[in-house]
């Protein structure tokens, strides 16, 4: 294997480790292991004669929204909340009050907080610190209670599953300073980037993304047993008698970007048969280039093309000299591909090389 195609194969290795490396936490997302603590029937639901369970998370409920207007859709659902659990506290949160409980408490993000581009970080960002400071549950406005929360109460954390694989962080709950959201609120600035496309800048810098990716790295060398969070799964969240919340139209802060990028859900297998594609056509390409350039006249060409663009500029010389002794040694890497001898070797052939010094002693 000629030296410039090890460098092209090896420079390719190193690209998908690095790939691997950055991507690591969101492959394990493929990996859909909410059921290792969800939480049971048993927990939600305990038999009349099974001894009542202490309740450990605050009865305190949670929810945020610009000011106290609420929207007439989600007024239904939120007074449902509030009348089923006249025993809890409840707090709504204004996009006023949140920043300024964020400047008293957590002044070291206060700037991060003004920074976020999109509101809907900010209301992300601020359901993990009130969690992390007083406990209770967080509940979205377009989640309408539909039975009393009190089983949720019996474990120190629980958040609910989403659809495909992860976590949500619509419904959330927890005692206060628990360690997953302790590790939630040291990640946001590592976490706060833009990636040009608001969906996704949404999703991984806040919203359900990040925080699957950071509950992965919470769990992944496992937790003791006070510091489980468990997982509410689907039917128990919605859509059944036995539920405990009703979905009513939501998701506002979802742009033009969120709509196309959820299509592509809905076809994940033809998105993978495309990159996979793509993938190939873009290394083929690489290999046609790569035997262009080994058949002969592409260096040169390509050669003289740079050495026009620095005369163009200026630059002549030195440049130009070395473009020169780079194609020489290319030639010469040519002229000797079938032999490893760095010298040409002349045998002569001894019937044409007859002299007059050659005696014949045939008839001797």
């Amino acid at each position: 294997m000629r030296r410039e195609l090890k460098y092209l194969v090896y420079s390719h290795l190193a690209l998908v480790a690095v790939l691997l490396y950055l991507t690591f936490d969101l492959l394990t997302l493929a990996i859909d292991d909410t059921f290792q603590d969800a939480l049971l029937e048993v927990d939600l639901r305990p038999p009349p004669e099974a001894a009542p369970k202490p309740q450990l998370i605050p009865k305190i409920i949670h929810q945020t929204y610009k000011t106290e207007d609420i929207p007439e859709e989600w007024r239904e659902g939120q007074q449902r909340c509030v009348d089923l659990h006249p025993d809890y506290e409840y707090h709504l949160w204004t996009d006023e009050s949140a920043r300024e409980f964020i400047r008293e408490e957590y002044p070291w993000f206060l700037d991060t907080f003004d920074g976020y581009h999109y509101p809907i970080q900010r209301a992300d960002a601020i359901r993990y610190f009130l969690l992390s400071h007083f406990g209770g549950v967080y509940i979205d406005l377009d989640d309408g209670c539909e039975r009393r929360l009190d089983p949720l109460l019996t474990v120190p954390a629980f958040v609910r599953k989403t659809s495909p694989t992860g976590i949500s962080n619509d419904v959330m709950g927890s005692v206060p300073h628990h360690p997953f959201f302790l590790k939630v609120l040291g990640s946001l600035e590592k976490y706060d980037r833009n990636w040009l496309v608001p969906y996704i800048t949404i999703m991984f810098s806040t919203g359900p993304l990040f925080v699957s990716v950071i509950w992965k790295q919470y769990k992944r060398w496992g937790v003791p047993e006070n510091g489980v969070v468990r997982i509410l799964q689907p039917a128990d969240y919605k859509k059944h008698t036995y539920s405990f919340f009703s979905i009513s139209r939501g998701s506002s802060w979802h742009l033009d970007d969120a709509h196309f990028i959820k299509s592509l859900a809905n076809h994940i297998l033809a998105c993978v048969v495309l990159g996979f594609i793509v993938a190939f056509i873009v290394l083929y390409a690489e290999y046609c280039f790569y035997c262009w350039l080994g058949a002969g006249g592409g260096g040169r060409r390509i050669g003289k093309a740079i050495r026009r663009v620095l005369s163009w500029v200026g630059i002549t010389s030195d440049l130009s000299s070395s473009y020169e002794t780079l194609e020489m040694n290319s030639e010469y890497r040519r002229l000797r591909k079938d032999s490893n001898l760095p010298v040409n070797i002349v045998i002569p052939d001894l019937e044409d090389n007859v002299s007059e010094h050659y005696t014949d002693l045939s008839d001797k």
